[in-house]
């Protein structure tokens, strides 16, 4: 078994990035959603609730993130401007962001069409994964995310029309081996780095989502049949015991 993929996300739910190589530490891959959108209430918003999200790019820059809107418009938010302290809430966390770019904000809402605030990890997270004490970013559980091709193409199989792994903004791909066998594992190593496997990854209506047009499946799929067939769990979320780097074509090795 191969890695075959690295992927961040700099803005949480907005498209991913691939890498040939990276570093991977106990926080996630450098520079992996490090930027998130929240309503004026501080609360964290996602393409499940706005899929369109999905059409944007975000590239980190030397300032900070550039942010490339569906029809074409990019804007540079500056870290060096986020200079608030402000509280703001991922599922049942909460926990202080920088945030201050009012100029960023006004542009996003006008693109969106929804007021909203953009803020920034910081020069280090002040969150806390709590399965493994470590710091964790804006993702929504834990620092990687691991799916298969092999367990792809079985899901494949059972849908009348194929999807594409993005649909499920894995940070790691691997192929061959056994579908769905990475459901089992506890302990692998990829490269120079041991990754603890403690979570299912049980799948949202995210999945659905076309991303080319940004508009949801009229007939829910793939997560239908996820739901009906594997309890909508599809990728596991890992943790990582050591820090060094990773290398597509490194080699997947199963330690328990």
């Amino acid at each position: 078994m191969k890695l075959a993929e690295v992927v961040y996300y700099p803005v949480k739910s907005m498209r991913g990035i691939a890498l040939e190589t990276a570093y991977a530490g106990p926080m996630g891959l450098p520079h992996d959603r490090v930027w998130l959108l929240t309503d004026k209430a501080g609360k964290f918003i996602t393409a499940r609730r706005y899929p369109q999200l999905l059409l944007w790019q975000a590239r980190p820059v030397d300032a900070g993130v550039q942010l490339t809107a569906p029809d074409g418009d990019s804007y540079i938010v500056e870290a060096g401007r986020m200079g608030q302290s402000t509280e703001v809430t991922v599922w049942d966390d909460t926990f202080p962001a920088d945030s201050g770019c009012e100029a960023a904000n006004r542009w996003l809402s006008e693109k969106l069409g929804v007021p909203v605030t953009i803020h920034y990890l910081g020069d280090s997270s002040r969150r806390t994964l709590a399965y493994s004490q470590t710091p964790l970013s804006f993702a929504d559980g834990a620092p990687y995310l691991l799916t298969s091709m092999a367990s792809l193409e079985a899901l494949n199989q059972t849908l009348t029309q194929a999807v594409d792994m993005r649909c499920f903004r894995p940070n790691l791909v691997f192929g061959g081996g056994t579908a769905y066998a990475e459901e089992d594992w506890k302990r692998i190593r990829i490269g120079e780095v041991v990754f603890e496997l403690f979570k299912p990854c049980t799948r949202c209506v995210m999945t659905t989502v076309d991303l080319t047009t940004g508009e949801k499946s009229p007939t829910q799929e793939p997560l239908k049949t996820l739901a009906k067939t594997r309890k909508a769990v599809f990728g596991m979320n890992m943790i990582a015991l050591n820090s060094g780097t990773l290398r597509v074509g490194d080699t997947v090795t199963v330690l328990a």
